[in-house]
């Protein structure tokens, strides 16, 4: 995200790693790197060919997978409003911590 040209998406040999060993991946953890690399692209960024063949090898195995879906659950914790209000610290919490501290 920063824009420098040799800035990659994945770190030097992470892609040849997950082509060889996706599948030990949670599909949570699938997931998530799919949402990552469609941010990245979304971004500008470029994708090398090795990026490109480890994304394609997560979609082939997750099944399910709508990068709209992430990208709405991300918006809606950003944005949502609090449904309570937010208070302050109980009075004397900081004297209870300074003691916890002291002992």
């Amino acid at each position: 995200m920063t824009g420098k040209q040799h800035d990659a998406l994945f770190v030097s040999g992470k892609a040849k790693w997950l082509l060889d060993h996706a599948r030990e991946l949670t599909p949570d953890q699938r997931a998530l790197l799919l949402a990552v690399a469609d941010f990245e692209k979304s971004q500008g960024r470029k994708l090398t060919a090795d990026d490109r063949k480890a994304i394609d090898r997560l979609i082939d195995m997750q099944e399910g997978y709508d990068p709209g879906e992430i990208e709405r659950a991300v918006r809606h914790m950003v944005e949502a409003k609090t449904k309570r209000q937010v208070v302050d610290w109980p009075s004397g919490i900081w004297q209870k911590i300074r003691k916890k501290k002291a002992t």
